[in-house]
């Protein structure tokens, strides 16, 4: 089935819903307990901020009964003064008691839009939370190895045709407004597809490139591999920074048959990874399943 035929008007229909991104009032969460990269996180979450044009918030989780000392209050005022000398964008710093409900009840109160996330702040996925289930009720980006982040020239974004590539599309596009660097969206088919099955995945990426805003700069590539996880990682390694959808299949899924999204995840040579998960409302059985 095509995604999209021949004698449709632009813009052409995507097989989801298209994303209201930027949301009518943005609000960019990064939360900290470990603070783990907190400078490379910050500047991420404030380039999506910026890019975007949303606000900034900067939570960090202390211990319940304790407060930041002073060498931690005097690196957030740092932190905060360098995120204002690179990007104008609206700073709010707050500081909170860490428990298992901080992020869903801080999301909630402040009217949170996306939550940006180092995947080595473990504290946030304990206690059965994942990637996914972090942060409720906001759409959710999570960086894998970003110690390696800095200030991209390229994003590579491998799209499919489920919704979180969507939501990966509107990420590096806000990234790339905000540090001028250009995106390549990139699709991988088998070595022995047919033909139609590029031309698909080719008006995908046309339909993906269209919904991007004229100010950033967009090409995209359609390629043949065996393996498309290997492909993405060999690609990856001619871009500074590489922005996946969150996998659909459910965690039974991917643990039986593996999953694109995963092995790119896990491999170092990909070097930064940002995955998005954009906001539904799925079940818990359909995440495992």
């Amino acid at each position: 089935m095509s995604i999209n035929s021949d004698d449709r008007p632009w813009p052409q229909a995507l097989g989801h819903e298209d994303l209201e991104w930027p949301s009518e009032d943005q609000r960019v969460l990064v939360p900290f307990r470990e603070a783990v990269n907190q400078a490379e996180t910050s500047m991420l979450g404030a380039s999506i901020a910026f890019g975007s044009d949303g606000d900034l918030y900067l939570l960090h989780a202390v211990d319940p009964g304790e407060t930041a000392d002073s060498s931690a209050i005097r690196h957030d005022a740092e932190l905060k003064m360098e995120i204002r000398d690179e990007f104008p964008v609206p700073v709010v710093q707050a500081e909170k008691p860490y428990s298992s409900r901080l992020l869903d009840s801080f999301v909630a109160s402040r009217s949170i839009t996306a939550t940006v996330v180092d995947r080595e702040e473990t504290s946030f996925f304990s206690l059965g939370r994942d990637e996914k289930t972090v942060a409720k009720d906001c759409h959710t980006v999570v960086g894998t190895r970003m110690d390696r982040f800095d200030s991209p020239s390229s994003i590579l974004v491998p799209v499919a045709k489920g919704p979180h590539s969507g939501l990966a599309t509107r990420v590096a596009e806000a990234i790339a407004r905000s540090y001028d660097c250009w995106v390549e969206l990139f699709h991988v088919i088998a070595e022995d597809a047919p033909e139609r099955e590029a031309a698909d995945a080719d008006r995908l990426l046309d339909a993906y490139e269209y919904r991007m805003a004229d100010d950033v700069r967009v090409d995209h590539h359609v390629t043949r591999a065996p393996d498309p996880a290997e492909k993405i990682i060999e690609h990856s390694q001619y871009h500074d920074t590489t922005i996946l959808g969150a996998p659909e299949k459910g965690k039974l899924r991917r643990f039986l048959f593996g999953y694109t999204t995963d092995e790119v995840k896990e491999n170092p040579e990909a070097g930064p990874i940002l995955t998005a998960h954009r906001n539904t409302n799925d079940s818990v059985l359909s995440r495992w399943i």
